[in-house]
């Protein structure tokens, strides 16, 4: 599959797309909290998924995950 447009790409909107319905099995795997919000951003250049998670002592605590696909010529 050749890749025209990388801003966003396709591949990254669906991968952005993915981990945000794979959420409750992230939250399961963490074991340290609860996911409370999740901010999504697919179609921004490099996509992000802002997860807003309530630690078990009530803190509250943020991890952003940014999809970023490398360009068809860099990947050998």
């Amino acid at each position: 599959m050749r890749t025209e447009n990388y801003n966003p790409s396709s591949l990254e909107v669906d991968f952005a797309k993915a981990f945000h319905d794979l959420s409750p099995q992230i939250e399961h795997k963490i074991g340290r909290g609860q996911v409370i919000a999740i901010k999504s951003e697919h179609n921004i250049d490099n996509p992000q998924l802002t997860f807003r998670i309530q630690d078990n002592e009530g803190d509250l605590h943020e991890v952003v995950v940014k999809i970023i696909q490398r360009p068809d010529n860099f990947v050998k």
